[in-house]
Parts: structure tokens; C-alpha cells; sequence
């Protein structure tokens, strides 16, 4: 019971993996992503801000580059550190297609926040991706999840997921309106829900491989972010 669990909670992420990555297959368009630390770049007018990993406090997660966060009860469990170092390879095991494995495990992202309810299958997660500057300047958020529409059915069955509906809708996320995806899934029977939305943002005086890349970040579990 307890590996069905978690693999329930790693297919939970694994949509969400592959939305970004549906966003991201070209290698000259991406920068890389190292969180907690700062390049000076060109001046700017706003005082610089640096791409760091959120943090946690007695049941609350906070994310100040991004402007968002939750708190929870105790019948959510936080993964920790290294936990959430591990999830991108977690995520990238469950694929049988090696050319799926591959854009997961070259994507330049990572898990910020995973928290799974007590039921051990409900869960939120909180991924952060760069998706370079020439997706950041052709993508906002509608076209990321129309995009991502397309090809996420079929990355998604290389994970034994048999994909029911896949819709572009609009959900409340941190008092503003964002465009998302609800995805009803099928694994080994059982239904899988998901409900996920993007919000893309220039970084500032974050250290990527070149300047004016732009950040995205997806969640999950939406009504809890405030």
C-alpha cells in the first residue's frame, strides 16, 4: 500500500513535469537554473532579486521571488531537501520511452515544494523551470498551456497513463486569474485529477547561463496558494 501511495503521488508531479517540458524541447532556447545565486547583470531600475528556493515554517511554505505560498495543517506532510533533489529522477523512472526520459532529465527544473496529504495520494507540488529567452519572449501563459495541450496526452501515455480529458481552463491562483490544465487520467484503473496552472516571470539578477531569460513556475492544488 505504501508503494502504491507514492507512486500515486509521483504521477501527481509527473504531469506537471512533462507539461514543462512540452514548453521546453530546444536546447539554444534554455539557460540553465541555479537557485541561491546572484550575477550582477545589466543596471536595472528595481532593486535586484535572486531566484531562491522557497522556504518552510511551522506548516508554511513561502516563495518570495515569485510572490506566493500556502499554509497547511498537520495532515500534510512537507518533503524535505532531499527529497525533493530526488523527484525529478523519481519522475523521469516511470517513463518507458527513452526520448521522454531524456527531456525530463535534461529540462532545466526543479521541485521547489511537494506536500502529500495523509491519504498519501492527494498531493501539491510547486516546479520551477527556465525556459530561455526566446520561448520566454513567443510564450505567455495561454499559449504555454495550449501548447502543452497538444502533446501531453501522448507523453503522458509513456507512463501507462490513459488520459480522459485534457482541458485549458481558468483557475484562481494567488488572487489573480492564470491559465491552467485539468487533466483526468486513468492508471491501473484508478482516476487520476489534475489541476495545475503556470505563471512566468523575467528573472532579475539571478545566475543563468545568459541574461534576460525568463522563469516559469507550475503548482498545483490551487485554492490553498494565497
Amino acid at each position: 500500500m505504501k508503494n502504491t501511495k507514492r507512486i500515486a503521488a509521483l504521477i501527481m508531479a509527473l504531469i506537471m513535469v512533462f507539461a514543462l517540458c512540452a514548453c521546453s524541447d530546444d536546447d539554444d532556447a534554455k539557460g540553465k537554473v541555479e537557485p541561491g545565486t546572484v550575477e550582477t547583470g545589466a543596471p536595472s531600475a528595481e532593486p535586484e532579486k535572486t531566484l531562491e528556493l522557497g522556504t518552510l515554517s511551522g506548516g508554511k511554505y513561502a516563495n518570495d521571488y515569485f510572490g506566493f505560498g500556502c499554509e497547511l495543517d498537520d495532515q500534510w506532510t512537507y518533503a524535505d531537501e532531499d527529497q525533493l533533489l530526488s523527484m525529478i529522477q523519481a519522475t523521469a523512472d516511470l517513463i518507458d520511452d527513452e526520448n521522454f526520459k531524456d527531456d525530463i532529465l535534461d529540462a532545466d527544473m526543479f521541485y521547489d515544494m511537494m506536500a502529500v496529504y495523509y491519504d498519501g495520494v492527494t498531493s501539491m507540488n510547486v516546479v520551477v523551470q527556465n525556459i530561455g529567452a526566446a520561448y520566454g519572449a513567443l510564450l505567455d501563459e495561454e499559449t504555454m498551456v495550449d501548447e502543452t495541450i497538444k502533446v501531453l496526452p501522448d507523453q503522458l501515455a509513456a507512463a501507462s497513463m490513459d488520459v480522459q480529458s485534457c482541458e485549458h481552463v481558468t483557475v484562481e491562483f494567488a488572487g489573480a486569474d492564470h491559465d491552467g490544465i485539468l487533466t483526468h487520467s486513468t492508471v491501473n484503473g484508478g482516476d487520476v485529477y489534475q489541476l495545475q496552472t503556470y505563471m512566468k516571470k523575467p528573472s532579475i539578477g539571478s545566475r543563468l547561463s545568459s541574461s534576460g531569460e525568463d522563469i516559469v513556475t507550475t503548482a498545483t492544488y490551487l485554492p490553498t496558494f494565497i
